[in-house]
Formats: C-alpha cells, structure tokens, sequence
C-alpha cells in the first residue's frame, strides 16, 4: 500500500510538473508571438470593418464607439475614423473646425498622384509624393494652431495627418515611413467609396508650383470643395480598396 501511495504521489508531481510546464510553454509563446495581426497592426489593411464586437468579445464591456469625419465632395463623401486613442489633442482641434463650420466651403487643393512623374523643366522621373491635401488655406481661413505632435500612428497608406502648425492636412494614398515621427495622425480612410472618391480627385486637372523650398507642387486647378459633419459608428464596407 505504501508503494502504491508513493507511485500515486510520484505520478502526481510528474503530472503537476508537466502541467506548470506546460502553461509556461503558452506563456512563453503568447509573449513571444505577441497580438494577432489585427490587434497588433494599427495601420489599414485590406480586413473588414462592418463587423462590431459582441460584448462578449469585449469581456461584457460595452462597444466602444468610433468616431468619423465625413467630407462631403460633389464626387462624394469621404468618410475618415477618427483616431482620438492616439492623437487625442489633435482629434479634439480637427472636431472643432467641423463642429465650429471652418471645413464648410474650404477644399481639398493639392494632388499628388503616386507613381513616377516628372516636373516641367526636369529631366528624368521622380516617385510621385502620393498625398492630397486641404484645409482652410483654399478658403482664406488658414490658422496658426501650435499642438503637441503626436506621431503615435504611421503615415501608411489611409492616414490622415495635420501638418505641424496649421489647420491643414493630407491622405497618404501609399505608405510614407519616410514621414513617420513628423507628423500627428488623426485619422484613417475606410470604406471602398470613399477610396474611390480619393482616386478620382487625385486624377483631376493640376498646375505645377514651385514652393519656396524648391519643392514641385500639383495645385488643383479647381479646389474640390468640401462640407464636413461628424458622425458616429458610420459602417463603410472596407478599409482599403485594393484597386487603388
């Protein structure tokens, strides 16, 4: 009897052994391996949207609500999701100008289309900047707005930033590591429309303009001029539109 309690015991360290081994292998793995892809990338992928979290998946929290700024063109709207978990000062600015009417009337002026370009008066291509950009400055309304930078967020191909300093901001039509760390993203493109609106805008008509910096400059030669409102939990179908 004795042996037999003892071997009991032996199986049972082993067992109990094989057990916290086991559970440090999942340990060490979930840390190794980190978040899934759509938890650990931020950034604006092709995955869908339209999907909301049950509460159960949020462990019986409530559905956090998502924020957009809608752009309203004559080519259509342009819906943007609001980053305020990231760039909480520079969100609360750009709600301000749309809650405050500054966006209604002003436009989108500048298109940048990506691919190779080449300027008047160059030799040779260069790699297209890929952006539109507007704000208050088509309409006379420009402000000097000193904010925090808050470049948490990447300039990837969706994002929406403010260019330091001003009331103005661009779509990055492509990924701009380049740009990472200098400017705040407050927002991001969803919805294949609103993409679609995107390609059509920076396929219109443009001037070239030399900026003080020596830099070559796509002005539109009309402005694409826009109304804004905000909205919430706006459902577009897609983040990405891989036809872009």
């Amino acid at each position: 009897m004795r042996r037999s309690r003892q071997g009991g015991g032996h199986l049972h360290y082993v067992f109990c052994c094989c057990s916290c081994c086991c559970l440090l292998l999942l340990v060490m793995v979930t840390h190794t391996l980190g978040l899934s892809r759509d938890a650990a990338f931020v950034g604006y992928s092709e995955r869908y949207l339209g999907r909301q979290s049950s509460s159960l998946e949020n462990h019986g929290l409530p559905v956090q609500q998502k924020e957009h700024l809608v752009f309203e063109t004559k080519y259509g709207e342009i819906t943007v999701e609001l980053q305020k978990d990231y760039a909480p000062q520079t969100v609360r600015y750009v709600k301000s100008l749309a809650s405050r009417g500054l966006f209604d009337g002003c436009g989108i002026y500048r298109a940048e289309p990506p691919g190779e370009t080449n300027d008047d008066g160059h030799p040779g291509t260069r790699k297209g900047y890929a952006l539109l950009q507007g704000g208050l400055f088509s309409c006379g309304r420009q402000e000097n707005k000193e904010l925090p930078l808050e470049p948490k967020l990447n300039n990837s191909k969706g994002a929406v930033s403010l260019i330091t300093g001003t009331s103005e901001f661009f779509f990055s039509l492509e990924d701009h590591p380049e740009w990472n760390g200098s400017f705040s993203v407050w927002g991001k493109v969803v919805g294949a429309r609103s993409w679609r609106v995107l390609e059509r805008l920076v396929a219109l008509p443009t001037r070239q303009e030399i900026h003080p910096s020596g830099t070559t400059l796509r002005i539109l030669l009309k402005p694409v001029v826009f109304k804004a409102r905000i909205g919430t939990n706006i459902q577009p179908t897609l983040v990405m539109d891989k036809t872009f």
